[in-house]
C-alpha cells in the first residue's frame, strides 16, 4: 500500500539526525511523550536509494525508500 500524505497531514515534532551506522539508534532532540520511543533505521543501503525503516511508538512499521540524486557533471 502506497500512499502520498499532504502536507496538513503531517505533524512536525522535534528533529532526527540519522548515522550511516545502521546500528546507532537515532538521535533524537525535542520532547516527546511515549511509552515506546519511535524507531528509524537505514534497513537497506545501495548505490542509487537506500530504505529506511520507520517503527510507530504504536509498533507500526513503514518503509521509505530515499533516491539518491544523479551525480551532475
Amino acid at each position: 500500500m502506497q500512499n502520498v500524505l499532504k502536507a496538513s497531514e503531517v505533524q512536525l515534532a522535534g528533529s532526527l539526525q540519522l548515522s550511516l551506522d545502521p546500528s546507532a539508534p537515532p538521535q533524537v532532540s525535542g520532547s516527546s511523550a511515549s511509552a515506546r520511543p519511535a524507531r528509524i533505521r537505514i534497513a537497506e543501503n545501495h548505490p542509487e536509494y537506500a530504505l529506511i525503516e520507520v517503527t510507530c511508538s504504536c509498533g507500526q512499521s513503514t518503509y521509505v525508500r530515499c533516491d539518491y540524486a544523479a551525480a551532475q557533471g
